[in-house]
């Protein structure tokens, strides 16, 4: 049984998926983001070698990007931090080249075996692979990769672990059925090696621990005094948020105050985004203020009917919406909110 099971090969995983996106490496930063703010996928995926010279070769790396990542690009340097509009405008195998080699993707042939495929997730500590669509499966996805149509190269699908874990699982559960009696630590899904900040240290600190949580797939915990968990900063979470907005509050703020703020990032209150303006222009920042000021600009609703509907409706519906009501309700004070977020709330802040 087992054996008839791993005769199986990574293109028979790839039924029913969609094609992803794949991008030259001298698109800009901002089309990259731009294309993962238009899409509903949560990566888009960058060549690190032309296709005409891999296209021979078995497996070879393909890096991976999401929001989280444009993030600490811009946030992970001191020239980027001064300068976030050039950052944005340089190509993508910038941002590629600062994420390393640590868990990027892989790209397989279609005829790869299942066992084979394991091995390279395993070996490579990737997270994902990616698998060239058959021609005929081609034709039936509308949305075609258009790099991919215009250098004639195949569109691409992407198959996780947790793809491989559930065609497994589906396939013959009978095979794990002893999995099931086992104790969580036995089979090895609890981690120690976790990633901590503390929530008064400065969030820029949690940049190279939130790089290494995107190649992991985890999320970077952050810990009070007597390292209690207050909460954590989770890269799927930043896929829904504002980089120049989230970037200026992780120049500005603690890795508490971040958190919080990104539980309000679709309505933060208006002092929350003083003090941030505030901060950033104190510690000479003023090119993080600016692009957090054309990223507010660029958002504003066309009209105040439209603008009071959007945000109840969000509100209603979004539990970050709600917990940026809570701020705004909680005491009728500007002041109180600052407290617990621990915030200095001074007449620069409060003009």
């Amino acid at each position: 049984m087992a054996a008839n099971l791993l005769s199986h090969v990574v293109s028979d995983l790839c039924i029913g998926k969609p094609p992803v996106r794949v991008i030259p490496p001298s698109t800009s930063v901002a089309a990259a983001l731009a294309a993962l703010r238009a899409g509903g996928d949560p990566f888009v995926f960058v060549d690190a070698e032309s296709y005409s010279r891999a296209k021979s070769t078995a497996t070879w790396r393909v890096s991976r990007v999401s929001v989280a990542d444009v993030l600490c690009y811009v946030c992970g340097g001191a020239d980027n931090l001064s300068d976030p509009a050039a950052a944005l405008g340089r190509p993508v195998s910038a941002l590629a080249a600062t994420a390393g080699d640590h868990g990027a993707t892989r790209r397989v042939d279609s005829q790869t075996s299942l066992l084979d495929a394991i091995d390279v997730l395993l070996s490579s500590d990737s997270q994902s692979l990616l698998v060239p669509l058959h021609t005929r499966a081609r034709r039936k996805h509308h949305h075609a990769s258009g790099y991919a149509a215009a250098n004639g190269a195949a569109d691409y699908c992407m198959l996780t672990r947790e793809d491989i874990v559930r065609h497994l699982f589906s396939y013959s559960i009978s095979l794990f059925s002893p999995v099931a009696a086992l104790t969580v630590g036995s089979v090895g899904l609890v981690r120690r090696d976790v990633h901590t900040i503390h929530a008064d240290d400065d969030a820029l600190d949690s940049i190279p621990l939130l790089r290494r949580s995107i190649a992991e797939g985890t999320a970077v915990a952050v810990v009070a005094d007597d390292d209690a968990l207050v909460g954590e900063i989770c890269p799927g979470v930043l896929g829904s948020c504002d980089v120049e907005s989230v970037s200026a509050a992780f120049a500005a703020l603690s890795a508490g105050d971040v958190m919080t703020y990104i539980d309000c990032s679709l309505s933060p209150p208006e002092f929350l985004l003083r003090s941030i303006r505030a901060q950033l222009k104190d510690r000479g920042m003023d090119a993080m203020a600016d692009l957090m000021d054309a990223a507010d600009a660029a958002s504003l609703p066309l009209s105040p009917s439209s603008s009071s509907s959007t945000s109840s409706d969000e509100e209603s519906q979004s539990p970050l919406g709600r917990s940026c009501t809570d701020y705004r309700n909680s005491g009728n004070s500007n002041s109180s909110a600052a407290q617990n977020l621990r915030l200095p709330l001074n007449s620069a802040t409060m003009d």
